[in-house]
C-alpha cells in the first residue's frame, strides 16, 4: 500500500483526518453528558437529567430517516460534498450550545434557553452519526485487501476519547474553565472547521478521483467489471437477500452491544445496592477497557482481512456474549482476575470491535462499488435496531432485571450465527 507514495498520502490523510473526526464525535455523542452534567445541576438551578438525556434520546430515533436522506447525498453529491455540512452542523451545535447557556455560574435555567439547548444536542448527536457513515463509506471505496484495517484505525478515535476520559475534561471544565464549558465548545467548533477544510482539498471520494486504485494497487480489484456498475435502485436492495442477512446478523450484533453499554451504569448500580461504591470500583477497570479498545479496534480489523469478516463477526458474537453473561452474574464486588479483567476486556472488545466489524461487513458483502447504495437500507436499519434497544430495555426491567440480558445473550448469539452466511458478491469472470 505504501509502496506507491501518492497512495500513501492519501491513506494517511484519510485514516488521520477520520481519527479526529471520530474522537470529536465520541466527545459530542457520549462523553459531552458528563460533562454537561457537571456545570448544569438541579441544584445549583439547572435542568434535570431528563431534559439533558432527551435531545440524546431523540436524536437516536431521527437519526434513522437522516441516515437515509444522508445516504442518498453520498450517491448524488458524493461523499466529501455530504460529509462537509455534517460536519458543519456538529460545529453550529457547538455553537449553539454555547448561546443556551444554561450554566450553574449564571443562574441556571433562568440564564438559558432551553430550546435552543435542545436543538444544539440534538444537531450534534444527529450529525456525528452521519459524519460516522461518511467516514466508514470512503474506507470502503479506497481499501478493499486493507479495508478492514483502515476502518480500524478511523474507529479507534472513539475509544481514545473514552481513554482520556470525559471525567478528565469535566475536571477541566470546573476547575481550569472555573465551570463555563463555552471555550471548549468553540474550540470543538473550530476543529470541525478545520476537517471540513481537510475533506474538501486533501481527500478524494473514490482513489480513481486521483488516479489511482484501491490499496495502492496498480490495477482494479479482482473481479470488479471495467465500467462503474450504476447503483442499485432501492427497491431491488430491499428485494435482495443480503441486504436482511446482513440486517440480520449486524443488527443483533450492533443491538446487543448498544444494549450492554446502554445498561452497564444501570447494572452497577443496582448490584451496588443503588449506591456509587460498586461503580466507583468498577471505574478504573472501566478505563483500562477503554485503552484496550484502541489496539482491539485495528486488532479486529486485521482480522476481517485475514480470516475474513463472517468468522470476524462470530468472534465478535462470542465476545458480546461473554460480556453480556458477565453483567447478567455480576457479583457485589469487583475481584481482579472474575470481575475486574473480564470487564475491562468487556469493554475494551465491544468498543473496538463493533464499528469496525459493522462497516467491514457492508463491503464484504454488497462490494466496493454498490457499498453507498445498500447503506441506503442498511444503516438506517442498523440505527433503528440500536436506538430501539434503550425502550425496549426499560421495558424488561433495566439494569436490575435478569431477563434483559437473557434477551441480549439471544441478541449476540443470533448474530453470530447469522454472520456465517454472510457471502461476498460473486465476482464477474474476466474478458478472454
Amino acid at each position: 500500500m505504501f509502496k506507491n507514495r501518492k497512495f500513501g498520502f492519501y491513506a494517511v490523510t484519510l485514516c488521520v483526518t477520520g481519527l479526529l473526526y471520530t474522537f470529536i464525535c465520541a466527545g459530542l455523542e457520549s462523553g459531552q453528558t458528563q460533562i454537561i452534567r457537571a456545570v448544569i445541576t438541579p441544584a445549583g438551578g439547572g435542568w434535570t437529567a431528563e431534559k439533558i438525556q432527551l435531545p440524546m434520546t431523540v436524536g437516536s430515533f431521527l437519526a434513522v430517516p437522516l441516515a437515509f436522506l444522508c445516504c442518498t447525498g453520498f450517491l448524488r453529491a458524493g461523499i466529501r460534498q455530504t460529509l462537509i455540512p455534517c460536519a458543519a452542523a456538529a460545529a453550529l451545535g457547538c455553537v449553539g450550545l454555547v448561546c443556551a447557556n444554561g450554566l450553574d455560574i449564571y443562574g441556571g435555567a433562568a440564564s438559558g434557553q432551553y430550546g435552543l439547548f435542545f436543538a444544539a444536542l440534538l444537531t450534534m448527536e444527529c450529525a456525528c452519526v452521519m459524519v460516522r457513515m461518511a467516514l466508514a463509506l470512503l474506507c470502503l471505496q479506497w481499501f478493499c485487501r486493507f479495508r478492514g484495517r483502515a476502518l480500524g484505525a478511523v474507529a479507534m478515535g472513539a475509544p481514545l476519547f473514552s481513554a482520556v476520559g470525559a471525567a478528565a475534561l469535566a475536571h477541566f471544565v470546573q476547575t481550569t474553565l472555573q465551570g463555563d464549558y463555552r471555550p471548549l465548545y468553540v474550540a470543538v467548533a473550530a476543529a470541525l472547521g478545520l476537517l471540513a477544510l481537510s475533506t474538501r482539498f486533501l481527500l478524494r471520494d473514490r482513489p480513481e478521483e486521483a488516479g489511482l486504485y484501491p490499496d495502492g494497487d496498480g490495477y482494479a480489484p479482482a473481479g470488479e467489471p471495467a465500467e462503474p456498475e450504476p447503483p442499485m435502485t432501492l427497491s431491488r436492495i430491499l428485494r435482495d437477500r443480503r441486504t436482511w442477512q446482513l440486517l440480520l446478523a449486524m443488527g443483533a450484533l450492533a443491538a446487543a452491544a448498544a444494549g450492554w453499554f446502554g445498561f452497564l451504569e444501570d447494572r452497577l448500580l443496582t448490584k451496588g445496592g443503588g449506591g456509587p461504591t460498586l461503580l466507583g470500583r468498577a471505574s478504573p477497570w472501566l478505563a483500562l477497557g477503554a485503552i484496550l479498545g484502541i489496539p482491539a479496534s485495528y486488532v479486529f480489523g486485521w482480522l476481517c482481512d485475514r480470516l475474513s469478516v463472517s468468522w470476524t463477526s462470530v468472534l465478535l458474537g462470542l465476545a458480546e456474549m461473554g460480556a453480556v453473561y458477565l453483567l447478567w452474574h455480576f457479583p457485589k464486588e469487583v475481584a481482579l482476575w472474575t470481575e475486574g479483567v473480564p470487564l475491562s476486556l468487556s469493554v475494551g472488545l465491544l468498543m473496538g470491535g463493533v464499528p469496525t466489524v459493522v462497516p467491514c461487513a457492508v463491503g464484504h458483502v454488497f462490494g466496493r462499488q454498490q457499498a453507498i447504495s445498500a447503506c441506503r437500507a442498511v444503516f438506517p436499519g442498523l440505527l433503528l435496531l440500536a436506538a430501539l434497544t434503550g425502550p425496549a430495555g426499560t421495558l424488561l426491567g433495566g439494569g436490575a432485571r435478569a431477563r434483559l440480558y437473557a434477551v441480549l445473550f439471544c441478541l449476540a448469539a443470533l448474530g453470530a450465527l447469522a454472520s456465517l452466511f454472510l457471502r461476498p458478491p460473486r465476482k464477474t469472470p474476466p474478458e478472454k
